[in-house]
């Protein structure tokens, strides 16, 4: 069982969703300590996306976050000199801040697992539409062997979507819409929302 207190390792420009691998590499002295802590113990900690990038000069000790992110747990961690590491994260669960808790080097909160209902149905109609604009997005990008590569991959739906969210040229906020999502029908409703603005903005840049 995990602790009621957990590492927060807030990022700019990055979101991880459950289900999905991330690799990082961790230099800052801080997060080295974070890191050591979290190989001696548990293995978790909670990735964020920070809502705006630090100032120069700054490590993002105090940035506003998003307060919905995903519990990520370290599978693989490869030492490097100067305590440094390379870390590959895989997301277990969206999860939502609820304090931060002052007391490390490092910035810690309390937090909440929140579940996904994969059992609301998906109506195939729905389904369709998606894979249509999925494609339409492939072909504007040229990305269509890359998107057959992850839609034959053996993950449920529910996988299958997060990766795809990893994967496609998303912006982070974009990203961070798709985490938020809290049933398999928003998720893909979303997504479509997306897929659809981008064509959207291509189709007019193309005029």
């Amino acid at each position: 069982m995990l602790p009621a207190i957990l590492p927060l390792f807030p990022l700019p420009q990055v979101v991880l969703f459950p289900e999905t691998f991330l690799p990082v590499r961790i230099f800052e002295p801080r997060y080295q300590e974070m890191t050591v802590d979290v190989l001696n113990s548990h293995h978790h900690l909670v990735l964020t996306l920070m809502r705006e990038n630090p100032e120069p000069g700054s490590l993002g000790e105090s940035a506003p976050i998003f307060d919905i992110g995903c519990l990520a747990e370290v599978v693989r961690a490869e030492p490097l000199t100067g305590g440094r590491w390379n870390l590959l994260l895989q997301g277990k669960d969206t999860v939502r801040v609820l304090q931060e808790v002052p007391g490390k080097p490092y910035r810690q909160a309390r937090t909440e697992v929140l579940p996904f209902d994969a059992s609301v149905l998906w109506p195939g109609p729905h389904r369709r539409r998606l894979m249509e604009s999925l494609e339409a997005y492939a072909a504007s990008e040229g990305i269509e062997a890359q998107l057959k590569e992850l839609l034959d991959l053996p993950l449920e739906d529910v996988g299958r979507l997060n990766t795809l969210a990893m994967a496609l040229d998303f912006e982070p906020t974009e990203r961070q819409f798709l985490l938020e999502a809290r049933d398999l029908p928003t998720l893909a409703d979303r997504m479509l929302q997306l897929l659809d603005f981008a064509l959207g903005g291509r189709s007019i840049q193309g005029l």
